[in-house]
């Protein structure tokens, strides 16, 4: 095959996607529309112009959605909304799974519309803020494998930056008299299957614990990361904050119905950082976080081990430690 001149194989990797804006009014998000807007774009900053695909705008729940194809994962962002409406790993689960419920009750919606990540703020006029289903954002797709959102409030903006085994978030901007947390909301694996789902910390070992949210019992503690995994599925899902403090993070499992996390038949894990009892958000500021799927085999001896080195050299990588918070 003969060789192509320098200059054209230059031009066919070096190839960027237009940036491009999704906003919506504020409100509920069910099937809503949203506009478009192509603006320059960036080139993209590091090594991964061949380990991310563009960032293309596909229809996901009836409505916009940018989706982010990655070497682990597929992420579908909802820009309207600011927050991940579904997470698929390699097989196809997805272990996200927001669905828009017109009606949304307690705690049936844990099989629905509470889903989501990172559901960032929880109280205020911008309640709703990051969460996939409400219309408070505004999103650009601002480099090749980068999103930056914008409340429609202006009080709030961060950046999610995606690389071939993790997603990035940044805080940019917090109002400085207001909490918010970092939680992953969905069930496991793709499917709610609590007895045969497991958690660990990077202070604890793998426990199938099911600490159930309805009858307010939570695991609360202080927390680099989390994985979960179930016994089925051959990945985990990891979520770390680059910043250690000294604020309460949670664990639970809330079940779609009364009967409680072991029996329900649908429902979802609610985890993350920053959150104390009474659903009271801890964090403050800026703040960077990484999520993402990673290879794991739950019958493998040493799955554990591997999985715990490869979060802690992800982590170095993406977000080093950095001096402790004191509020």
């Amino acid at each position: 095959m003969p060789r192509l001149p320098a200059l054209l194989l230059y031009l066919f990797f070096c190839t960027c996607v237009p940036a491009l804006s999704l906003a919506g009014p504020g409100g509920a998000a069910a099937g809503a529309s949203t506009g478009t807007k192509a603006v320059a774009s960036p080139p993209l900053e590091e090594e991964n112009d061949a380990v991310i695909g563009r960032i293309r705008v596909v229809d996901h729940l009836g409505r916009p959605h940018f989706k982010v194809k990655t070497a682990t994962a597929t992420y579908f962002y909802d820009p309207a909304a600011g927050g991940f409406s579904a997470i698929f790993d390699k097989l196809g689960h997805d272990w996200v799974a927001y669905q828009d419920d017109p009606d949304p009750a307690y705690p049936a919606a844990a099989a629905t519309s509470y889903r989501g990540v990172p559901n960032l703020v929880h109280l205020g006029a911008d309640r709703g803020v990051g969460h996939p289903g409400f219309r408070k954002c505004e999103s650009r797709i601002t480099r090749r494998n980068e999103i930056t959102t914008v409340s429609l409030s202006g009080a709030w903006e961060w950046r999610w930056t995606f690389y071939r085994n993790v997603a990035k978030l940044e805080i940019l901007k917090a109002p400085a008299d207001q909490a918010y947390w970092f939680l992953y909301e969905g069930p496991v694996g793709g499917k709610y299957r609590p007895r045969s789902t497991f958690w660990a910390t990077d202070l604890s070992a793998p426990s199938y614990t099911i600490h159930d949210h309805y009858a307010e019992d939570a695991y609360r503690a202080q927390h680099r990361y989390f994985f979960f995994g179930e016994d089925q599925r051959n990945f985990v899902l990891f979520m770390a904050q680059a910043t250690p403090d000294v604020h309460q993070d949670h664990l639970s499992y809330l079940g779609s119905e009364e009967i409680g996390a072991r029996d329900s038949p649908d429902g979802m894990m609610v985890a993350g950082f920053g959150r104390a009892a009474g659903a009271t958000p801890l964090l403050k500021g800026k703040n960077v976080f990484l999520l993402g799927l990673t290879r794991h085999t739950p019958a493998d001896p040493i799955a554990t081990s591997r999985t715990r080195r490869r979060i802690a050299k992800i982590i170095r990588r993406r977000a080093p430690v950095r001096a402790a918070r004191k509020r």
